[in-house]
């Protein structure tokens, strides 16, 4: 009976590939396959009918050699702990592409947070950092936005996580509101870097200059700036897809009519794109083989949205991969031996957490820099140091794809701070399980017992931990 693969698996096999190529010392090899650090922990909230729901919540740190851990904290049903490991090992590379100082962390919560009232809603985040608070810092582990989150859960960890140290810590979540420390620019910061990514792509394939058609995989926070920031460039978006389908539009949709019909005012996305009326009069179905011709295709959605059927069929020039590990590892053969370039989601998604860096860096300064400073330092990085470096090591090694030279390129230089580091004869590695807290309407944090919860005492907390030889 055969077993099915896994999220982590799929980082596994890059990180195989990637350590037959640098001949990786076995040491380093066996220690990038755990991550360092991963809770699990479940939080149960009384909802406004005075019931109760139970979600499963998950950190995990990947690794520390190059500094302290940084990453997302997705809201999604699909959550689970091979998900978050592979995201956070994934954020372990993506930081070091971006010559960032940190390791890779993720988090999540299984959840629909759509049913949600906003107080619960609020309950359930200050209810994850009571679970993972012990194992923060702004010098130790950064949570930050990710799919269905953004800058009210950020603001909400942070009130939480304020109230528990009893101090102000503008450093230790990324991806706030503006009024709460948060960076000009980090709003768009994804879609931008994966602009520059595509402009550096541009210029090397000799398309400099040129009006492309855009099709986006995905129309929330990455794919609608995307779409925005490529048509403020004169590009031609075509085709456009969400969960409820896929629209195409031979002659270009109107992006700023398309955005104002599927988003509010605040920015909440309220309707469907299969409902938009100006669009060709095409099944779900032949819009998406028509999208699959556009000269540019973005997915921008979930994992393993392209597989080995749509690879055959995508007639791009090129892809940029904006969600993380959008294509299953036989669609990224297959594109390879196509010759179909790809823009790996390690680099191409960069943009996000490279300003989450630099938001971190004025939390520590507790000083809210210029625009201009943060997009001038996007620019820089994700237009020319990212992309040369990897294109650097694609040509020293012969590698036959962008994805290979970026995780050839992330795991050397992690190896290195490893190596220098050493401590291999420690023990390594560790698995958390938090016990249940449970939050209240009324104000109370408990622990399961009906004690309070003892949120920031690391050892009187355990229920379990196993150390991994």
């Amino acid at each position: 009976m055969s077993t099915k693969r896994t999220a982590f698996d799929k980082y596994l096999a890059q990180l195989d590939n990637a350590a037959k190529v640098l001949n990786l010392d076995p040491r380093i090899l066996e220690r990038l396959k755990v991550p360092a650090l991963l809770v699990r922990g479940k939080v149960r909230v009384e909802m406004d009918d005075g019931t109760f729901k139970t979600f499963d919540v998950f950190r995990c740190q990947h690794n520390h050699a190059r500094g302290p851990t940084q990453g997302g904290t997705r809201f999604d049903e699909k959550v689970c702990e091979s998900e978050v490991k592979f995201l956070a090992s994934m954020m372990t590379m993506k930081n070091t592409i971006d010559e960032i100082r940190n390791g890779g962390g993720k988090g999540g919560i299984c959840v629909d947070k759509i049913p949600l009232s906003l107080l619960e809603g609020e309950l359930m985040c200050r209810g994850y950092i009571n679970v993972i608070a012990p194992y923060l810092g702004e010098k130790v582990d950064g949570p930050a936005p990710d799919v269905n989150t953004g800058a009210q859960e950020m603001a909400w960890f942070m009130s939480e996580y304020d109230r528990l140290t009893g101090q102000h810590n503008f450093a230790q979540f990324t991806g706030k509101p503006l009024e709460l420390g948060g960076s000009l620019g980090r709003g768009n910061a994804t879609a931008l870097g994966g602009v520059y990514a595509t402009e550096a792509m541009m210029e090397k394939l000799g398309l400099t200059g040129r009006h492309l058609t855009i099709a986006t995989q995905g129309f929330g926070n990455a794919g609608d700036f995307y779409a925005k920031l490529m048509t403020e460039r004169g590009h031609k978006l075509i085709s456009v897809s969400d969960r409820s389908g896929v629209i195409y539009k031979a002659d270009g949709f109107d992006y700023a009519d398309l955005h104002k019909f599927c988003y509010n005012e605040k920015g909440k996305k309220v309707r469907k794109v299969t409902e938009y009326p100006y669009k060709d009069d095409l099944t779900s179905e032949q819009a998406e083989l028509l999208s699959l011709k556009a000269d540019i295709f973005a997915p921008a959605a979930f994992e393993d949205k392209i597989d080995a059927t749509m690879a055959r069929k995508i007639e791009s020039k090129f892809v940029v991969e904006l969600a993380n590990g959008p294509c299953t590892e036989e669609a990224d053969s297959i594109l390879a031996e196509r010759e179909i370039e790809v823009i790996p989601d390690i680099y191409a998604s960069g943009g996000g957490v490279f300003v989450s860096s630099l938001e971190k860096n004025q939390g520590f300064e507790n000083y809210q820099w210029p625009a201009r400073r943060v997009g001038d330092l996007l620019k820089e990085q994700m237009l020319h140091r990212s992309f040369d470096n990897l294109e650097a090591v694609r040509k020293e090694f012969n590698l036959n794809s962008m994805r290979q030279a970026a995780m050839v390129y992330a795991v050397r230089e992690v190896a290195k701070a490893m190596t220098l580091l050493g401590g291999f004869h420690f023990s390594y590695g560790t698995i958390v399980d938090r016990p249940i807290v449970v939050m209240y309407q009324d104000g109370r944090t408990l622990g399961i017992d009906g004690k309070p919860y003892p949120s920031m005492d690391k050892e009187a907390v355990l229920s379990k931990e196993t150390i991994l030889k």
